[in-house]
């Protein structure tokens, strides 16, 4: 090509930042239409939509970060992806108490395992620790981390994403505890977290412990749910003011206990995240 003709860098430069502010003004537009005039996708397209993303991102060898796969993404750093589940922990902690994993070995279920970064801190001491996903390659890079620690207590338990309530039929035994982090702003919707909260419900024994992490809506439109376009917003596809879930909690039979806010987490670049402490309530 002429060098005369050759179009200079700094001239393209306004043409992409021109862009970049369409391509914003569109999400926003979309995000108006969404939480204020009722547009969005419907929820078969997206619970369809979310179990392919994660097929295609763990079980065709693309990048497993999102699944917090250790040495993958942001988790190239060790410290993170293993900080990420000594946080977890740390609160669990908190809220429960300090000695309550190791009053004696428990069923522990942990739903939506990904990688296993709950799964290192929670599995040793547990009779039986069930790593439950919608993917076998989370399922068996858990298995693997578990397995690292001279473990033998993991149990991989698979769905599909249409069908929550099938784990509720996979497991056969009460469980002491349900754990959930960084999965409930991924699911496709408020009414879907409902059926997964109404499972974790049924396979918990009596008074059994729910702790379960959700991110928290404030009334800026960032922190509102997405309800379109899965895999480009899935990480604010749910999300909840702090009184809706717990009122919906109390509906899938549980008495929250506890709550603890962490409005930034830079392990993970993210923010506004709440950890529910939630016992099963007596007789339901």
């Amino acid at each position: 090509m002429n060098p005369l003709l050759r179009k200079p860098f700094w001239l393209s430069v306004p043409s992409l930042i021109m862009h970049r502010y369409i391509e914003r003004i569109i999400r926003v537009s979309r995000r108006l239409l969404d939480n204020y005039a009722g547009l969005r996708e419907p929820e078969d397209k997206i619970i369809a939509d979310s179990q392919a993303f994660w097929n295609g991102l763990s079980n065709q060898g693309r990048d497993g970060g999102p699944a917090h796969f250790r040495g993958q993404s942001i988790f190239a750093d060790d410290s993170r992806w293993v900080g990420l589940g000594q946080n977890s922990l740390r609160i669990f902690y908190r809220l429960a108490g300090e000695d309550w994993l190791s009053r004696k070995p428990r069923r522990i279920l942990d739903w939506g395992c990904g990688g296993g970064t709950c799964a290192v801190h929670f599995a040793p001491g547990a009779a039986c620790y069930y790593g439950v996903d919608i993917t076998e390659a989370s399922l068996a890079e858990c298995n693997r981390q578990v397995a690292a620690l001279g473990l033998h207590n993991f149990e991989p338990v698979l769905f599909q994403a249409p069908e929550p309530e099938r784990v509720a039929r996979l497991i056969d035994k009460p469980c002491d505890l349900v754990l959930s982090t960084y999965v409930f702003e991924l699911l496709p919707s408020k009414e879907y977290g409902r059926r997964v909260l109404r499972t974790i419900h049924e396979l918990l024994a009596d008074e059994g412990l729910a702790y379960i992490q959700i991110k928290y809506s404030t009334h800026k439109l960032n922190s509102m749910s997405y309800r379109w376009g899965y895999s480009k917003n899935l990480g604010n596809m749910t999300t909840y003011f702090i009184e809706e879930f717990w009122t919906m909690a109390r509906e899938c039979g549980f008495e929250p206990q506890l709550l603890y806010l962490e409005p930034v987490q830079p392990l993970n670049n993210d923010h506004h995240f709440a950890y529910f402490l939630m016992e099963k309530a007596k007789g339901s």
